[in-house]
């Protein structure tokens, strides 16, 4: 009888005939493993030459199908059945190496929101989305080309053979459309878009050199308006080298105490007097100025800097509300959804509190409007708990997101803060006016305070007082400043100090 030893030789020198080998396998860490329980079945009844070469050309024919099945799952993406990173890689360098006169592309495809999704509505939402936007993209670019999923929300598109840029540019344009039609998901619907970034192949091009320019458009495209393409060009290495010089700068910028916080009074409409403030980060960057919140906070949420960076604008903010304590006026800080995310938020809210000593109802913390939608248990019990401790919590950013007045509901909140985008246009349309009248008066039943923001002129100001609201801040009353320079200029202005404490919640 042929010994194991003998029956792996042999069985491995007939799957090398067949084309099969350790080296080519998908899974080599499997190869030995494959081999033991396939010859193992076999060996043991053989009982001569024969019996042994026809248990061989059985086994071999398993493990061919065995191969086959490995080699599908190694290049498939197990959430969308596309093509994954691996088979792309493969695909783009047999393309690039055998493309005729047509043109080549490669289109880099990242869903602007998902982000969002998955912290508002929870990864199952972000997982069917994900599988809806693969049949979405693979409709939009038909059978003759290739889509693979990259990984996370991204997927790469590679265009072969095409005879022009415009017939590129309607593949991005119909993916562009079909994505931002609303997902519907188990409660409700879900708009999202997609940046796209195209690069063309050029001679001596690699797979690396040309998922990189795709890449580096794609980011380009999501600087702009949602749901647009850009073509990769050979200034945007410059403009990306730019991007990962602010990144580095910006992990340096809280120990180099480059953060700062500027200041924005909160007055109530009936007398003007000073209700709150609220606290709005800038980095002084040398060489750079000023720069505000939108120039690197999506960087700083993209390499998850933003927790650090939140963490010392709630305890800074604290500290000054404490010096400003003869104003008795409140402090209101944004809370980033990635914040209510940590179980811990709102204990280490609590031990701020306790450091700076700080008294709990003089804190609001703004949430933005998505929030509201979210199923995250997480984020619900740091709402309750930042609500049990005393703290005011306030809707920000009111009429941009999904939720709805009697989501409002279902949140310990005490204020709503009606967005700039329909303030800016107060005075200008009926619509508008009847739009913001509608918000503060179903706030109101909700037992909410109205706050507006963004209010610049006078005009403005007295039609929210005329439609009830009970508070605003714009640059009407002041710009954001910091703390000293506030100071200095609240006594020269119509602001009124607080002559006593804000009045109590509705609720």
């Amino acid at each position: 009888m042929a010994s194991a030893a003998d029956y792996h030789r042999i069985l491995e020198r007939q799957l090398r005939r067949l084309g099969l080998s350790p080296d080519k396998s998908p899974d080599t860490s499997q190869w030995s493993k494959l081999l033991d329980v396939v010859s193992t079945s076999y060996r043991e009844s053989d009982t001569d030459r024969y019996m042994l070469e026809r248990s061989i050309e059985i086994s071999s024919e398993e493990m061919r199908a065995m191969h086959e099945v490995l080699k599908r799952q190694a290049c498939r993406d197990a959430l969308t059945g596309l093509l994954n990173r691996s088979a792309l890689s493969d695909l783009l360098t047999g393309a690039l190496a055998h493309r005729r006169d047509g043109k080549l592309a490669v289109l880099f495809v990242d869903l602007d929101n998902f982000k969002l999704v998955n912290d508002t509505l929870g990864h199952s939402a972000g997982d069917e989305l994900l599988m809806d936007a693969a049949q979405r993209i693979c409709g939009a670019v038909g059978e003759h080309h290739i889509v693979s999923r990259l990984g996370g929300d991204e997927f790469v598109v590679i265009c072969v053979d095409v005879n022009d840029i415009d017939t590129v540019m309607g593949i991005a344009r119909r993916i562009a459309a079909d994505l931002e039609q609303p997902f519907r998901g188990n409660t409700q619907e879900i708009m999202v878009s997609a940046s796209i970034g195209i690069a063309f192949a050029g001679a001596g091009d690699t797979t690396d050199d040309l998922l990189r320019r795709a890449d580096m458009a794609m980011y380009e495209a999501k600087t702009g308006a949602r749901s647009q393409f850009v073509i990769f060009d050979d200034d945007m290495q410059q403009r990306v080298a730019g991007r990962l010089a602010t990144e580095h700068a910006l992990r340096n910028a809280v120990s180099n105490e480059e953060l700062v916080l500027h200041y924005q009074p909160i007055v109530a409409l009936t007398d003007r007097r000073l209700l709150g403030t609220e606290a709005l980060l800038r980095w002084e960057r040398p060489g750079h100025g000023l720069l505000i919140p939108d120039a690197f906070i999506p960087i700083a949420e993209e390499t998850r800097l933003i927790q650090t960076i939140d963490a010392w604008v709630i305890e800074t903010a604290c500290r000054q509300a404490v010096a400003w304590d003869h104003l008795e006026a409140t402090m209101a800080v944004n809370l980033s959804a990635r914040d209510l995310q940590q179980p811990d938020t709102a204990d280490k809210i609590s031990d701020v509190l306790r450091d700076t000593g700080l008294a709990a109802r003089r804190l609001i913390m703004e949430i933005t409007e998505s929030t509201l939608v979210s199923d995250d248990a997480t984020v619900a019990a740091n709402l309750a708990r930042l609500h049990a401790l005393g703290i005011q919590l306030a809707i920000d950013d009111f009429g941009t997101g999904y939720s709805s007045f009697a989501s409002l509901r279902q949140l310990p909140a005490q204020t709503l803060k009606i967005d700039r985008s329909f303030i800016s246009r107060l005075g200008d349309d009926d619509a508008t006016t009847a739009i913001v009248g509608a918000i503060i008066n179903m706030g109101h039943a909700l037992g909410l305070g109205i706050v507006a923001e963004g209010v610049e002129r006078a005009v403005q100001a007295q039609l929210l007082h005329a439609l009830g609201c009970d508070a605003a801040q714009g640059h009407l009353f002041a710009h954001p400043q910091p703390a000293a320079a506030l100071e200095r200029y609240l006594p020269a202005t119509t602001i009124r100090p607080a002559a006593r404490r804000p009045r109590a919640s509705r609720r």
